[in-house]
């Protein structure tokens, strides 16, 4: 199987992400910040009870609430939600991405460093794992 072909069979495996594009793509431009927690999970095509879970996670920050007591949203709180739909998306579990996250609350490069080492072993694990499942489609195609 040429190379072209191969690229062609793993580019398969991410049209199962419908909404990878829209949310990733999106700028934000034409959102006026703060945003509720309903624009938020709006903008991110997602739902309110995953932001509220986020939040209480701390992987998705609030820095402003409104005299009601209702938490406003900024890009940066989109700009996460995003990654983390992204890294979802891709098959990276909230277990791989909380390190980072964390690290990032915190300020602290080094632990960032680590972090990332550690996403780009699980990403190459997952790399791997989808060449061997086009390895072996190959296979089962000869066969017919």
């Amino acid at each position: 199987m040429s190379k072209a072909a191969v690229s062609k069979d793993v580019s398969r495996y991410f049209e199962v992400i419908p909404d990878l594009a829209a949310f990733m793509d999106a700028d934000g431009l034409a959102l006026e910040f703060p945003l509720t927690i309903s624009q938020l999970a709006k903008a991110a095509l997602t739902t309110v009870h995953t932001v509220r879970n986020y939040v209480l996670e701390n992987l998705v920050l609030c820095p402003e609430h409104s005299a009601g007591g209702f938490g406003l949203y900024d890009q940066c709180a989109l700009n996460r939600l995003r990654f983390i739909r992204a890294a979802r998306a891709a098959g990276l579990l909230i277990l791989d991405i909380k390190p980072l996250l964390y690290a990032i609350n915190e300020g602290d490069q080094q632990a960032c460093k680590a972090a990332m080492r550690e996403l780009q072993s699980k990403i190459d694990e997952r790399q791997a794992y989808l060449q061997a499942l086009d390895s072996q489609l190959s296979e089962l195609r000869q066969l017919a």
